[in-house]
C-alpha cells in the first residue's frame, strides 16, 4: 500500500514542480470588500487555492465525523467495563472453587471458561 503511494505521490509533485516552474509570472489577487491586493506568481495562488479547499474540506469531515467519534469513545468505555467486569467474575469463580476445593479434584484455575478465540 505504501508502495502505491510512493507510485502516485511522485508523479504528481513532478507535475506540481513542472507548473510551478511554467506560471512564475505574478497576478493580481484582489480581495474585493477590502481594500488589499497581491501580486503573486500564477503558480502560488493555484496551489495556495487548492490547499485552502483541501485543508476546509478536512475541517469539515472532522466536524460531521464528530458523532462516529464519540460512539467509538463510547464503545471502548463498554468495552474496557466489561472486561473488568470478566476479569472479576474469573477472580470470583477462582476464589469460590478454592473455597470448595476437596483432595482429588482439578487445582484452581484449571476449570475457568476459555476466553474466545479472538480476544487474544
Amino acid at each position: 500500500m505504501r508502495f502505491i503511494g510512493w507510485i502516485i505521490a511522485i508523479p504528481v509533485a513532478f507535475i506540481v514542480i513542472a507548473f510551478a516552474i511554467a506560471n512564475r509570472t505574478a497576478v493580481g489577487v484582489h480581495f474585493d470588500p477590502l481594500p488589499y491586493e497581491l501580486d503573486i506568481p500564477l503558480w502560488a495562488a493555484v496551489i495556495g487555492a487548492l490547499a485552502f479547499g483541501f485543508i476546509l474540506g478536512a475541517v469539515i469531515r472532522w466536524l460531521f465525523d464528530h458523532r462516529w467519534r464519540s460512539e467509538a469513545r463510547r464503545s471502548r468505555r463498554h468495552v474496557r467495563a466489561l472486561e473488568r467486569e470478566i476479569s472479576t467474575l474469573r477472580q470470583r469463580l477462582d476464589d469460590a472453587s478454592n473455597k470448595n476445593a476437596l483432595p482429588g479434584q482439578p487445582e484452581a484455575g484449571q476449570n475457568r471458561i476459555a476466553p474466545p478465540g479472538d480476544a487474544a
